[in-house]
Formats: C-alpha cells, structure tokens, sequence
C-alpha cells in the first residue's frame, strides 16, 4: 500500500510517496500538462490512498485520476492546520506532511482530517453558476452606487428607489446640463441595463442546471418565503440532506452557528463561525423578516429575544431556527406546517413551466437526478 500526499497549485503538482511497511519516502514533482499527468499515472495504482488540498481546481484534478487509486480524500484546508504551523513550509514538506497524516489515518482508523464531499458535475456546475450571478450582482450595486454618489455631488439628493424606477430612470438621464455628467450618467446607465440584463440570464441558467433537485425544491418552496431560487441555492450547497446527522451540523455548515470565545471568565459568543458554504445564509437573511412575519412561532420567539440580545445575534439566531426547519422537512420529505398551499403550487407550477418552456420535461429531469 502506497500513501500519496499532493500539493497542488494551479501550474504543477508535487507528490510525495510513503510506502506502508518502510520508511522509504519519494518525492517528484509534476506539470499540469498532458506529459506531466502521463508521468504521473504511470506512478498510481490501485493500491495507492492519496490525501490533497480542496483549492480551486482540486475537483478537476482529481476527477482525472480518481479511478485509478484505492482513494482519494479533499482534506479540508480551513481544518487542516497541521502544515500551516510548522517552521518549514516547501511544496516537498507540505506533500510529506500530507502523506503522514494519510498513513497515521489509515493505519490507526481515526479521523485525522476532515474531508470534503466531491459534489457530482451537475452541482459544480451550479455553484459556479451562483458565484458568476453574485459577482454580477455586486457589479450593479457598484454601479448604481456611483451613480447616486454622482447625482448627490451634483446636489440632486434622490433616492434609490427613485433613481432606478423603471419609469423614472430616463428622466434623470436629463435633469442636467452639465455635458460631463450627462455623459457619465449615460454611459453607467448602459452599463446598469446590460448587468441587469446578464444576471437575469445567469439566473435562468440557475434554475435550468438546478432541474435534478426538483423534488427539494418543491419541500423547500412550501415553507413561505423560499423561492426556488433560494431552495436552489441550499441544494447546491448542502448536495443532500443525507450528509448530516442531525440539525445541528446542517446550520453550522450553512453558517449560521454561533462562535464561541472563552478564556478564564470571560466568554463572547459571536453571530458566525464563518465556516461552510455561505450562498444560502445570504440569500436567506435578505428575506429574513418575511420568514419571522409568516410564522407566528418564530414571530414570538423573535419578540422575545430581541428585547435582551444584541440585534445581529437574534438575527442569526433566526437563520439557525428557520435552517433547522428546513432540515426537519428534508429529513422527513414533509411540507411546511405554514404551507399556503395555493402560493406554493403557483411557484412550483410556473418553474415546470419555465424548465419546459427551455426543452426540460419531467421524464428529463428525473434522468438528470439519477
């Protein structure tokens, strides 16, 4: 049995080989290329228990070999602090590093590192798509933050809601005479459209790659507030229900755990742990008051809360109630005990819609789920 420790970057690959029953140790260094993967498979074999990094391009690099080997384990880089504390730190040290504490794993039967769960290429391709609509949507509240900044400059101090309104942003275009604002005012305004324009296409194709969760976003969507945006955002995160063993980890994945700090007597509990995915809390907490207003349990639970805790608090403590719902539904397959069902069938009905109206039926989306 060989244990493979890799230290990957985004140009080459250094791999350190630990052999089971010596301390025979071989280190080789490899670029990512189509000669340098040819090298490196002729060094694999089924035999071969390999521990690697999660970085941005470790799925792909490990799909290219994964049947190969015996396994394959993502360590988790935040949990993994063992490489970042020593007073050595070479691409061949890190690799070492990796290949014992593979082998201590191994042969000792107890979880040294965490692992990260490879998601199937539907659900890769999903997050990347959520991460090009969220880079898209800061891109337009840039823009359209420099076009109040210019028109307060310039003493015409409206609002937001005023200055995008779809029938009064032409007239601002001329409430001035001044060439250069109204040059720049035009051109940004071009810019807002076209942003705008994009992100409603990246936010079809969302919905088009999250066709295979269909039957979570229709749990999802019964609880009121959730749109199958938003489910599609928490299945791209979480993969399936399946992975947690209880609530407790389902919030703390999807951030929204406290963090705890305690030394001697003196103990500060904060918000996040700042660990996990973190689309969903995002998308969650930006419709969080219609989730407290549509039920009457957390509505009171918020009430009460809020007269003694700091509001930030209460508010994540909210996202953790409502994820734990969530979970419990998931769990048990079950729709929401708030359910209206009359809203909860529109939604779901004008998404088949949409998926159909894009060449999806539902024979499709079930092979898609399979």
């Amino acid at each position: 049995m060989t244990f493979l420790g890799i230290d990957l970057h985004t140009n080459c690959f250094t791999c350190c080989y630990l052999e089971e029953r010596s301390q025979e140790r071989r280190t080789e260094s490899f670029q990512i290329s189509g000669e340098g993967f040819e090298r490196f498979f002729r060094t694999l074999t089924p035999q071969t228990h390999v521990l690697i990094e999660a970085t941005i391009n470790t799925f792909a690099f490990v799909e290219r070999f994964q049947h190969r080997v015996g396994e394959v384990v993502i360590a988790n880089t935040f949990r993994l602090k063992l490489i970042s504390l020593t007073n050595k730190k070479t691409d061949k040290v890190d690799a070492e590093k990796l290949a014992r504490i593979l082998k201590m794993q191994v042969l000792s039967g107890e979880q040294q590192v965490s692992p990260v769960v490879i998601p199937p290429g539907f659900v890769q391709d999903l997050r990347s798509l959520f991460s090009s609509y969220v880079l898209m949507r800061k891109e337009i509240t840039a823009t359209k933050n420099r076009i109040h900044s210019l028109l307060k400059q310039a003493l015409f101090p409206f609002t937001k809601e005023y200055i995008f309104g779809k029938k009064t942003r032409p007239s601002i275009l001329a409430i001035s005479d001044d060439p250069v604002l109204k040059a720049q005012l035009g051109l940004l305004f071009e810019l807002l459209e076209s942003l705008e324009t994009k992100a409603e296409e990246f936010s079809d194709l969302i919905l088009v790659a999250a066709a295979p969760f269909m039957s979570e976003i229709d749990v999802l969507t019964s609880m009121k507030g959730v749109s199958v945006f938003t489910a599609a955002a928490i299945m791209s995160d979480i993969i399936t229900v399946e992975r947690f063993p209880n609530s407790k980890h389902f919030t703390s994945y999807l951030r929204s755990a406290p963090r705890v700090e305690s030394s001697n007597e003196k103990t500060i509990i904060k918000s996040t742990n700042k660990c996990g995915r973190k689309m969903s809390i995002i998308l969650l907490s930006q419709s969080l008051n219609h989730f407290r207003d549509s039920n009457p349990k957390l509505t009171a639970w918020h009430d009460r809360l809020v007269t003694y805790k700091k509001k930030g608090l209460v508010r994540m403590g909210l996202c953790r109630r409502v994820f734990a719902e969530m979970f419990q539904m998931l769990k048990k397959g079950e729709y929401h005990y708030y359910r209206d069902q009359k809203n909860h069938e529109k939604k779901m009905s004008e998404y088949r819609a949409f998926l159909k109206s894009r060449g999806i039926e539902f024979g499709e989306i079930l092979r898609l789920a399979s």
